[in-house]
């Protein structure tokens, strides 16, 4: 979420991966005004966030709400690097498995103390197996937090322990490098944990929503507009600039016009979708700005309903696309299409899996499938697509239904449907094939390839599974040689790929339009936007 979405992260040199909106140069060389000028920024969400408590959040818009109102033990920062937040300081053991944590002398916005206990609390309430926690896999780097989920050992055998409200200590099952970038992502935030055994809906409403980060929630009228203010409790608040977020839940369309109008100082990605045909105008004046990000967009089939039942028709759905084509006239000239899950920048493979436009061989496919009784010719006369009601998602869904009627000669049905009903059909398998999308949480390969680790992982919602795949995924943990380690990551993205749960479309690649004034806000690979440091300069 990402619309769904985790991995590891220590293998890539590339580029910073957070990059600020502005030069981070201009910030350190350059005087800026932010006092004279009226600190208020005013954005468009588009709809009513589903949740903002952090151990349920799925969907991006929500989690970057949620990293303006809530803080974790480590932060990045505008560089892009790690950085100490609620942690005074970080102990590793030398056997790189057990982290020993201080908790800064910090509170939360009731005036409370954040102690030890209300990470342990969040965290043990996210693994309960009958708490609604989407990324809950996250945690399970923890010693023993599957088997905690999966109720097979109680929360008390969870690697966590708080020897004093100051002091957290988190043992892991094997080493991971990137274990302090993960503890920057929500599911490793902490909640008020008096608050949440009295109130556990305390999450819904501005009266009784409690947060520790940069702003505090002051109003939220659902459905219409919510309204974050500076956090004066905040341990970090002399960095935070702005004075009020303001953010609107109107459609793409009304929010570009907003914007036009000077009513919004940012539109677009990764809060909102610009409208389509002002892509071209936007580029061609200079107004257009773009973002890479670590995402991919597919197709998630539920293997369990046909004709998706069959990995022939998977594969014959694959194949019959034809992906630069979708990039060239949809999404103005997005740079990379997708044969596999994880992102080509980071390092996993040069090559593609496969080639489009198999006119003939997916027809063979589909006949081979009929022959051996996988399905019947009726079960390719009523497929759904399902996906979310936005403008690129129906442009892109009517693309798929022609070359899908071209090449397969069948025929797609278009089921646009609001976010809410969109995850609640996923997390029940409630569908045929969806367009669905991973953004990355962590700086590594197997933050997408754990995704689909196993058919009962909430991220997965395909019905796959296999075993030699969860195999590799766990060997891959315990090899410290990273060519090794990267190269046996390639084998279960070749698996995944090669039976076909999922049928990549492209790689990501965010456009978003700003106000010059709007200053040092960080936008990450990760399709993350941070607002800690932002201000309108009024130079």
């Amino acid at each position: 979420m990402k619309n769904i979405k985790y991995t590891a992260l220590v293998l890539m040199s590339m580029a910073l991966l957070f990059t600020g909106c502005s030069n981070p140069k201009d910030k350190k060389t350059k005087p800026h005004s932010y006092q004279a000028a009226k600190q208020t920024l005013r954005i468009n969400i588009c709809t009513e966030p589903g949740t903002l408590d952090p151990r349920k959040a799925r969907a991006l818009n929500d989690i970057n709400v949620i990293k303006m109102l809530q803080e974790g033990l480590t932060r990045i920062n505008f560089e892009g690097s790690v950085k100490l937040a609620l942690a005074e300081n970080i102990e590793l053991s030398e056997d790189q498995k057990t982290y020993t944590i201080k908790i800064k002398d910090a509170r939360w916005s009731n005036g409370d103390a954040i102690t030890s206990y209300d990470f342990a609390h969040a965290w043990k309430k996210a693994l309960s197996p009958t708490f609604p926690a989407p990324n809950a896999n996250l945690l399970y780097f923890i010693r023993n937090a599957q088997k905690v989920k999966e109720g097979l050992l109680p929360s008390s055998m969870l690697g966590v322990t708080t020897p004093d409200t100051e002091t957290l200590v988190v043992k892991l099952d094997k080493p991971a490098p990137f274990f302090k970038e993960l503890l920057a992502s929500p599911t490793y935030f902490p909640v008020h944990s008096i608050t949440d055994k009295t109130i556990p809906s305390w999450s819904d409403n501005a009266e009784t929503y409690i947060s520790c980060g940069p702003f505090k929630l002051k109003s939220w009228k659902h459905s219409n507009n919510l309204v974050v203010e500076k956090n004066e409790g905040y341990f970090d608040q002399d960095e935070v600039k702005l004075q009020e977020i303001h953010m609107c839940m109107v459609s793409a369309e009304t929010g570009f016009n907003m914007y036009q109008n000077g009513e919004l100082d940012w539109e677009g990605s990764p809060l909102s979708l610009l409208p389509l045909d002002a892509m071209d105008t936007l580029k061609e004046n200079n107004q257009l700005k773009t973002q890479a990000v670590l995402s991919t967009t597919f197709l998630r089939t539920n293997i369990r309903k046909a004709p998706f039942n069959s990995e022939k028709v998977r594969k014959a759905f694959a194949y019959a696309l034809d992906r630069k084509t979708i990039i060239n006239d949809l999404l103005s000239g997005h740079p990379d299409f997708a044969t596999g899950l994880v992102p080509k920048v980071m390092g996993l493979r040069k090559e593609e899996y496969f080639t489009d436009n198999q006119s003939e061989d997916v027809k063979r496919l589909v006949e081979s499938a009929i022959n051996d009784s996988s399905i019947s010719r009726r079960d390719l006369n009523k497929i759904k697509l399902t996906f979310i009601s936005r403008e690129k998602n129906y442009r892109l869904a009517q693309v798929l239904q022609q070359q899908i009627k071209e090449n397969l000669g069948v025929d797609l049905e278009l089921d646009p449907v609001e976010a809410q009903v969109y995850f609640s059909r996923i997390s029940s398998q409630d569908y045929q094939i969806t367009i669905s999308s991973w953004e990355a949480d962590f700086r590594d390969p197997i933050n997408f390839l754990e995704v689909f680790k196993t058919r009962d992982v909430g991220t997965n919602n395909t019905n796959w599974g296999n075993d030699n795949y969860l195999a590799m995924l766990e060997k891959s943990y315990d090899i410290q040689n990273m060519t090794e380690r990267m190269a046996l990551l390639k084998e279960c993205e070749a698996l995944l790929i090669d039976e076909m749960p999922i049928i990549p479309l492209f790689h990501g690649k965010m456009h978003y339009v700003k106000n010059s004034k709007v200053r040092d806000v960080v936008f990450s690979q990760s399709g993350g936007i941070d607002f800690k440091w932002a201000f309108i300069d009024n130079k």
